[in-house]
C-alpha cells in the first residue's frame, strides 16, 4: 500500500515543487526567447497545442473520476485494486486509440513543420503512463513530486546544453516530450509493487464508462478555452502572436499553478469527507482555502501588475515589450481560477455534482470561443485576453450561483476584501519604483523586494489585528 501522508507534508511537497516550476520558466523562458525566437517559439506552441488536444483525449476525464474513486476507496485493498486496475485499463485502451489518430493526422494533414509534430508523438504517447491520480487519490504527493521535480531539472539542464539556436527547435521538441514521457513512465514501477494486480470483471471496468464520459465532457470543454486560443491565433492571427500569448501565459500560470496547490491537495480529503457525510468538514477546509487563495492570489495578482512591464523587457528582450501589457491584462486569472477551483474541487466534483461541473465548464467554453472568434481578427492577441478572462468570470459566477446555499459569496468576500486593498498598496509601492530610469534587473530586483516588504508587513499587521482565528492556528501550529 502506498503510504498516506498529512495535508501538511502534501502541502509542503506540493508548494516545493510548485517553487521549482516557477524557477525553471523563469531561467528557460528569456534564454529561449532569445536563442529560438518568436517565430520558432510560435510554431512549437501551435504544434503543442495541437497535441495537447489528443493527451486531453487520452486523459478521457480520468485525473477527476480517479482521484474521487481512489479516494473513496483507500481503506479497503480489494476495492482499491479492482478500481485501480480495471480504470487503468480502459484509459491504456483509449490512450493507445487517441495516439493511432494523433498519428494519422500528422501523416495526412500535416504539411508545414511535420517534424515538430511528429516530434510531439512523444507527448501524446507520454498520456498512456500517466497515473498520477493515483497517487493523489491516496494523499501521497511526495513520490510524485520528487521524481517529477529531478525530470524537470535535467530537463532544463539539457535546453541549456543543446539549444542554441532557432534551427534547435527540433532539439528543444524532443527534450520537452521526452521529459514528459519520462516523468510519467517512471511512476509504473511504484504503482505495480504498492497496488498488487488482482483479477476484475467486465462489470468492474463498464462502471466506469459513465463517469469517465462525463468527465470527458469537461476536459474537452476546459482544453476549449485553455489551449484553443492558441490554436485560434495560430490559424487567425500570426505565429509570433501565439508566441506573445504563450510566453505572457507562461508567467501568469506560475501563480495561478502554485495557488492551484490548494484545490490539489485538498481534493481527495474532500471527497472522503464528502462520502462520509461530514458537511462540517467541508465548509472548513473550504474556509481555509479561500484565505490562502486571497492571500495569494491579490499578492501574485497586483505583483505581476506590478512588475510586468519591467519583467517583461529584463527576462524576453525588447522584442517581447508587449509581454508586460499581456500579463497586466491576464493577471485577474490568478485569483479568478483559483476561487473557481476551490469550489469544483472542494464541493461540487466530491459530492458527484458532474452534470453541474460540466455546465460551468461548458459556458466557459463558449463564452471564450464567441469571443476569442469575433476578436482576434479585430484586436489580434488582445482578442484572446479578453475571451479568457471573460469567460473564467462568467463561470465563477455561475458556480457561484449553482452552490449558492453552501458556498456564500460573502464569505469569499469577507476573505478577500481585506487582500484587495493590502495588493493594491503593494502595486502603488512598485509602481513607484517603476518610475526609477529604465528597466533593468536591478530595477526589477528593487520592484521585488519592495512590493514584497509592503505585503507581508500589512498582512502580519491584517491578522494580528483582525484575524484571531488565523493567528492562533499559526501559533498552536495546527494539523489541518
Amino acid at each position: 500500500m502506498i503510504r498516506k501522508q498529512s495535508i501538511s507534508q502534501n502541502f509542503f511537497f506540493q508548494y516545493a515543487y510548485q517553487i521549482l516550476i516557477l524557477v525553471i520558466p523563469l531561467v528557460l523562458a528569456p534564454y529561449l526567447s532569445r536563442a529560438l525566437r518568436e517565430t520558432a517559439l510560435g510554431v512549437f506552441s501551435y504544434a503543442n497545442s495541437i497535441a495537447a488536444y489528443f493527451v486531453a483525449m487520452s486523459m478521457l476525464g480520468i485525473a477527476r473520476h480517479g482521484q474521487r474513486i481512489i479516494s473513496e476507496n483507500a481503506n479497503d485493498d480489494i476495492k482499491l485494486r479492482k478500481s485501480f486496475w480495471s480504470l487503468f485499463t480502459v484509459h491504456i485502451i483509449v490512450s493507445i486509440i487517441s495516439l493511432l489518430i494523433y498519428l494519422a493526422f500528422v501523416v495526412f494533414f500535416i504539411k508545414d513543420n511535420k517534424t515538430i509534430f511528429t516530434i510531439e508523438l512523444l507527448y501524446v504517447a507520454s498520456a498512456i503512463f500517466d497515473i498520477t491520480w493515483l497517487f493523489y487519490g491516496l494523499e501521497n504527493f511526495k513520490s510524485v513530486v520528487i521524481k517529477n521535480a529531478l525530470i524537470k531539472i535535467f530537463e532544463c539542464i539539457c535546453v541549456f546544453i543543446f539549444v542554441k539556436q532557432p534551427n534547435d527547435l527540433g532539439i528543444y521538441a524532443f527534450i520537452n516530450a521526452t521529459s514528459i514521457l519520462i516523468g510519467q513512465a517512471i511512476m509504473i514501477p511504484q504503482a505495480v509493487k504498492a497496488v498488487r494486480p488482482i483479477k476484475f470483471t467486465k462489470e468492474d471496468v463498464r462502471k466506469h464508462i459513465k463517469p469517465l464520459l462525463v468527465f470527458s465532457i469537461s476536459v474537452i470543454a476546459s482544453f476549449m478555452y485553455t489551449v484553443f486560443d492558441k490554436t485560434l491565433l495560430g490559424i487567425m492571427s500570426t505565429k509570433e502572436n501565439v508566441a506573445f500569448y504563450e510566453y505572457s501565459n507562461k508567467i501568469v500560470n506560475v501563480p495561478k499553478t502554485i495557488i492551484g496547490v490548494t484545490g490539489t491537495v485538498m481534493f481527495p480529503r474532500a471527497c472522503r469527507l464528502a462520502a462520509e457525510g461530514n458537511v462540517a468538514g467541508q465548509k472548513k477546509y473550504i474556509k481555509y482555502s479561500y484565505f490562502i487563495t486571497s492571500f495569494l492570489g491579490m499578492a501574485s495578482l497586483f505583483g505581476l501588475m506590478g512588475i510586468a512591464d519591467t519583467f517583461s523587457i529584463v527576462y524576453y528582450g525588447e522584442s517581447f515589450k508587449i509581454c508586460g501589457k499581456i500579463m497586466t491584462y491576464m493577471a485577474p486569472l490568478v485569483y479568478i481560477v483559483g476561487a473557481g477551483d476551490i469550489i469544483r474541487t472542494q464541493y461540487m466534483i466530491p459530492n458527484h455534482m458532474d452534470k453541474q461541473f460540466n455546465i460551468c465548464i461548458i459556458f466557459n467554453a463558449v463564452i471564450n470561443l464567441i469571443l476569442s472568434v469575433l476578436l482576434i481578427p479585430i484586436i489580434g492577441v488582445y482578442g484572446a485576453v479578453v475571451g479568457s478572462v471573460s469567460a473564467e468570470i462568467f463561470g465563477l459566477l455561475v458556480q457561484m450561483v449553482i452552490c449558492r446555499k453552501f458556498v456564500k459569496a460573502t464569505e469569499i468576500l469577507k476573505e478577500l476584501i481585506p487582500f484587495i486593498l493590502i495588493g493594491f498598496l503593494m502595486m502603488l509601492g512598485i509602481k513607484y519604483v517603476d518610475m526609477m530610469g529604465k528597466a533593468s534587473l536591478i530595477k526589477l530586483g528593487l520592484e521585488l523586494i519592495v512590493g514584497g516588504l509592503i505585503y507581508c508587513i500589512l498582512t502580519g499587521l491584517y491578522i494580528l489585528c483582525f484575524r484571531k482565528d488565523i493567528k492562533e492556528s499559526i501559533m498552536n501550529k495546527i494539523n489541518l
